[in-house]
């Protein structure tokens, strides 16, 4: 998927940031990334990006500065995050 940033093509720089990203995740977690599931990744415009990771069946909730840094973490137990009461 192509990515545009002010009408300029900016895929191959969004490539290597999820690249930098997931392997924060990796170190983070502690896991090997070959053992993580990457299920969304979703830019926040231009202050960074939030990613959902699921490890044995634990769903990680990753929100990530533009740097690929770790700023805050959520998890849930078998259940993805989402936006519906119970």
């Amino acid at each position: 998927m192509s990515a545009y940033r002010d009408g300029e093509d900016v895929t191959e720089e969004r490539k290597a940031l999820e690249e930098q990203t997931v392997e924060a995740i990796s170190r983070f977690l502690n896991r090997g990334i070959e053992e993580l599931e990457f299920d969304m990744f979703c830019m926040l415009e231009e202050d960074g990006m939030t990613i959902e990771v699921i490890v044995d069946e634990v769903s990680y909730t990753f929100t990530c500065s533009m740097q690929g840094d770790i700023i805050g973490v959520g998890r849930t137990y078998g259940n993805r995050f989402d936006l519906k009461g119970k």
